[in-house]
């Protein structure tokens, strides 16, 4: 019997103002919005491991093709520079945007 690891997939989040939040996964390219961070949050994670569950049930190649999706270039260079600015400034209140890994069997 083969066991299953984690895989973490790289997810990030950021305000609307007063429309709430938006989170996505970038290795996945799944995006979520709700009211709180913590919505988005849970509702992203919910999200990604039904995607990766689905996705494991395709037969090949379709199967691989699912699960090695991943955001546009351009999405994912955004959000490096974005990240290595905050890194930069040494903000520590990082109320604009907020990166956090999702958990799943792979």
């Amino acid at each position: 019997m083969q066991k299953e690891t984690q895989h973490q997939f790289l997810c990030v989040a950021h305000p609307l103002g007063s429309e709430g939040w938006e989170a996505f996964s970038l290795d996945l390219d799944i995006a979520v919005h709700g009211k709180t961070f913590d919505e988005v949050k849970s509702t992203l994670q919910h999200a990604v491991v039904t995607y990766v569950e689905d996705a494991k049930k395709e037969a090949e190649p379709h199967r691989s093709r699912l699960l090695n999706r991943r955001a546009p270039l351009s999405v994912r260079l955004m959000w490096g520079w974005r990240f290595f600015l905050e890194a930069v400034r040494n903000r520590r209140d990082r109320t604009d945007a907020v990166g956090f890994p999702v958990s799943c069997p792979a």
